[in-house]
């Protein structure tokens, strides 16, 4: 008989063994505890220096694959459209696309080289080379009446990969080391199309997490910085098999099981973890997600299970007007990172408010709370913490062929807690922008 842990690591493996890019060296904790302490609430002391990135949405029928693929290509499929690869591609269904991203952040508040509380924009005054992302990928066909196969090999260089590394999978770097810029395969899967029912989408593999609304791929978001629970409340990747069933037009399920959070070719305990939600068309302005993590999650630990609820809503108030909830609940029995060593629970809720003004301009908006009274998220403070977020999205050339691709995202943040973990204050102010161009 096999193990439940030897089912998914063989999942895994094949998927990025069929890739040709699997490596595996080393083992950390990963996210599998409380943030890095480059992250932590206190002054931080570190040296002064750091698409989840969203997969595609399922195609259902060989008439949407048929109008994905005549959907304008990107300018790396453009150019190889003009050689005889870009032939075979297109025969093969294969797409080709990436991003780069660059930023850069100012601390109003303070000269300490660490921005507390943040994910990637943590580094103040120090100009950043995020991401350089590049992409595989043929989207499977999913219909009741064949066999399909496809996957999706995503892999990222920048300083951002220092953030996201799973476990025995390129972690033997980090923010303390190895260079600034790191190497990270974000995601890869295979997809499997089973033609039961309506047809069954199976994936295995490493793969971005179902949870939360923001994504490592920055062309999924509307800010620049994250907020605290893309950074605390949830994992980033998750490697294991997931289900994905249409159940009718405005029903999707997901299930299956992974080795945990951020957990790759090498696990820290015996057990895997859940993984499974619904997504549900209320209307055309109106979508409700729900999804859930849970199992056992502590290093050498089989028993105390951690688990997160995540909610989404989306309404589109107008065409050119869009509000979105974003909620978290958490809760892990005999918490090794709270304060009190016992159970811990953190939730939050994030709003999020976008207005189109024109083809080169869109307004957006975030207000957040997040509750880690235990302490077990934002490490070594008890408190809740606060933040607002104004920016533009701007499109300078929003009708150019090439330059349409270009994004450029400035925003301000006004962040507060109720302990004074901003280098002993209780809040802080900063002013970040970040360009990304995808191709």
């Amino acid at each position: 008989m096999f193990s439940r842990k030897g089912l998914v690591r063989g999942a895994a493996l094949a998927a990025l063994f069929a890739a040709g890019l699997a490596r595996a060296e080393g083992v950390q904790s990963g996210r599998t505890e409380t943030a890095p302490h480059y992250l932590q609430a206190q002054p931080p002391q570190v040296p002064p220096d750091q698409t989840r990135g969203d997969a595609p949405t399922p195609i259902t029928s060989e008439a949407q694959a048929e109008a994905k693929a005549e959907t304008p290509p990107r300018p790396l499929m453009s150019l190889l459209r003009r050689t005889s690869v870009g032939e075979a591609l297109d025969e093969a269904r294969i797409n080709i696309f990436g991003h780069a991203e660059v930023s850069w952040t100012h601390n109003f508040s303070s000269d300490d080289p660490i921005i507390v509380g943040r994910t990637f924009d943590l580094e103040n005054d120090d100009p950043t080379f995020n991401q350089l992302d590049l992409t595989i990928e043929r989207t499977v066909v999913v219909s009741p009446d064949q066999w399909d196969i496809g996957g999706r090999v995503e892999s990222i260089w920048g300083g951002d990969s220092r953030f996201i590394h799973a476990v025995g999978l390129f972690d033997y770097n980090g923010f303390d080391d190895g260079p600034d810029n790191q190497f990270d395969l974000n995601q890869a899967y295979i997809d499997i199309n089973v033609p039961v029912g309506k047809g069954l989408r199976v994936r295995a593999g490493k793969f971005v997490t179902l949870l939360g609304y923001e994504t490592i791929n920055p062309t999924g978001n509307q800010f620049y910085s994250h907020s605290f629970l893309f950074g605390y409340a949830i994992p980033f990747t998750q490697t294991g098999l997931l289900g994905t069933y249409q159940a009718s037009e405005k029903l999707t399920i997901n299930a299956g099981v992974t080795r945990g959070w951020d957990t790759a070719l090498e696990d820290n305990n015996d057990a895997v973890d859940f993984l499974g939600g619904v997504a549900y068309t209320v209307s055309d302005k109106t979508s409700v997600t729900v999804n859930l993590v849970t199992g056992p999650d502590q290093p050498g630990d089989n028993d105390n299970w951690r688990t997160v609820f995540d909610l989404i809503v989306s309404h589109k108030i107008n065409d050119n007007t869009t509000f979105t909830l974003n909620g978290d609940y958490g809760y892990e029995a005999n918490s090794t990172s709270s304060v009190s060593g016992s159970d811990a629970q953190w939730y939050g809720l994030t709003g999020y408010l976008s207005r189109k003004l024109n083809d080169s301009f869109t307004l957006n908006g975030r207000l957040e709370y997040f509750n880690d009274q235990d302490g077990a998220r934002i490490g070594g403070t008890a408190t809740n913490w606060y933040e607002a977020t104004a920016g533009v999205s701007i499109k300078p050339f929003p009708t150019h062929e090439v330059g349409q691709n270009l994004v450029i995202r400035p925003e301000v943040r006004f962040d507060y807690a109720e302990e004074p973990v901003f280098n002993g204050d209780y809040n802080q102010f900063t002013f970040g922008v970040d360009a990304y161009f995808t191709f």
